[in-house]
Formats: C-alpha cells, sequence, structure tokens
C-alpha cells in the first residue's frame, strides 16, 4: 500500500493540499471524499486528475492482491510444514495461522475499500466527462447558430 507520503505527494500534484492548517480544514481523505461528492460539493478539477486518483487507487488494489496472495502462501505453508507435535510448538502454529487469518481479513477489508474508492472515482469521473462533453456540444450549438 502507498505510504502517507507518497499520498500527499500525488495529492499536491494535482492541487490538493495533503493537509490544512487553517481551523475547520480538511485533510487529503476529506478531500477525496468531498471529490467524490460525499462532501461540500467539490468536484475534479479535470478527468486527467481523476485518472491520477484511480491509478493510484489501483495500484494500491494491486498491492493488496499480491499481499493476500503472500498470506495465503504463507499459511499453507505453517499448515503442510513439519512441526513438532508437542504442545509449545502446536500452539505457536495456531496463534500464528490465526494472526494470519486476521491479517488476511484486514487485507480483504482494505481490498473492498479500494474497489469501492475505483467505482466511486470512475463514476465522478464520468459525470465529469459527460458535463465537459455537454458544455462542449452547446458550445458548438451557438458558435454555428
Amino acid at each position: 500500500m502507498a505510504s502517507d507520503d507518497a499520498i500527499d505527494e500525488l495529492a499536491e500534484s494535482i492541487g490538493f493540499e495533503p493537509e490544512r492548517t487553517v481551523y475547520g480544514g480538511s485533510s487529503i481523505g476529506e478531500d477525496m471524499a468531498a471529490a467524490l461528492g460525499t462532501g461540500n460539493g467539490f468536484r475534479f478539477p479535470s478527468v486527467e486528475d481523476a485518472n491520477k486518483i484511480i491509478n493510484s487507487f489501483k495500484d494500491r488494489r494491486d498491492s493488496i492482491q499480491r499481499r493476500r496472495q503472500e498470506i495465503e502462501r504463507v499459511i499453507y505453508l505453517l499448515s503442510y510444514a513439519p512441526f513438532s507435535r508437542d504442545p509449545v510448538s502446536v500452539e505457536y502454529v495456531r496463534q500464528a495461522k490465526d494472526s494470519l487469518y486476521k491479517l488476511d481479513e484486514l487485507n480483504s477489508s482494505a481490498l473492498k475499500y479500494t474497489n469501492h474508492y475505483i467505482e466511486k472515482i470512475e463514476a465522478a469521473k464520468r459525470i465529469k466527462q459527460d458535463s465537459e462533453e455537454d458544455m462542449v456540444q452547446g458550445f458548438d450549438k451557438s458558435v454555428g447558430s
């Protein structure tokens, strides 16, 4: 998953402020939520900016999916690796697998969250594209008159 610094750099490159220092300001997370129509009505400044955000979330999704495969591989290895059958070893393996199952659950939640935001940003981008196309068509009609 991308670090907070990488997210802040992306945000700055497309015009979001990583954090506002003025009382009542918002963070990048709030800005992104607003960009999706869940906040104060902020809209993407351009379709290209929406694509940058979408691609960032897609990179995160790919990373989460790779991590999921790694988690599943380790669970498999713990399940079939030759461990001693003494109570301490058995308990160690059980706790390790329980931790990995919880990590997989968290990872699945992150994947669901990321896919949800990709869908939301793509929907906002389509709305932006449609409104830009309508504006161009309206301009063409008025120029042609």
